[in-house]
């Protein structure tokens, strides 16, 4: 990612929320921490969430949810790191049963589980843990934004296969386990595009803090 590119994202960010993002708050409820020397943070989602959520979730087809969350620095510039996950969820309409795919680094090839009512698997959509973010050590005394990205059914298939391409790739991850840049510009670039008509987007960008401000665990 060129100079002049990384110099324009931050602004990009904020057009891209302005037009793509459904009215939603600026940001979302999370906690940040340090384990085992990396950051990591849990996001509540639930602000996210349509008012017709279960209805959505419960038509029988497979439905798709897939977050993405970029870490950036405040005072401009492209993603130093970037995390992605995908869920498919599909209501079982004879067992009355909800099977989730979760597809995210630590289980690329997706981890299976099932939800007997709504409610439970509201609870577990509404949490993000374990969102990691690269070593904090790299982050030294600037400020930072978290960027994310919440959207339900996407309608670009090309924005699903990057998804998947992100999180199935480890090949693609740096000496330090984050993205390298190229793969951070190609993810960029889906980040910042606008919504497709019809897709359920919401973007989010958390408040500034500094690796000092985060607790070590």
């Amino acid at each position: 990612m060129t100079r002049r590119s990384r110099a324009g994202l931050t602004a990009l960010l904020a057009v891209a929320a302005a037009a793509s993002g459904h009215a939603a708050p600026a940001t979302l409820p999370s906690a940040l921490e340090v384990n085992a020397g990396h950051l990591q943070a849990t996001l509540d989602l639930a602000p996210a969430f349509p008012a017709d959520l279960q209805k959505q979730l419960s038509n029988g087809l497979t439905n798709v949810i897939a977050l993405h969350v970029a870490l950036l620095p405040e005072r401009g510039g492209g993603p130093v790191a970037l995390y992605g996950r995908e869920i498919d969820v599909l209501y079982d309409v004879w067992e009355e049963t909800y099977s989730v795919t979760v597809k995210d680094p630590q289980a690329p090839h997706g981890r299976r589980l099932v939800f007997p009512r709504f409610p439970e698997l509201r609870g577990f959509l509404a949490q993000a843990r374990g969102v990691d973010l690269g070593p904090i050590e790299e982050l030294g005394s600037s400020r930072w934004v978290l960027q994310t990205r919440f959207e339900l059914n996407p309608v670009s298939k090309e924005l699903l296969e990057r998804t998947r391409q992100f999180i199935t790739n480890p090949a693609a991850a740096g000496r330090t386990g984050t993205p390298s840049r190229s793969v951070l510009g190609a993810m960029a670039s889906y980040l910042l595009k606008s919504a497709d008509t019809g897709a359920e987007v919401y973007l989010f960008r958390s408040q500034v803090f500094t690796a000092r401000e985060v607790t070590r665990r």
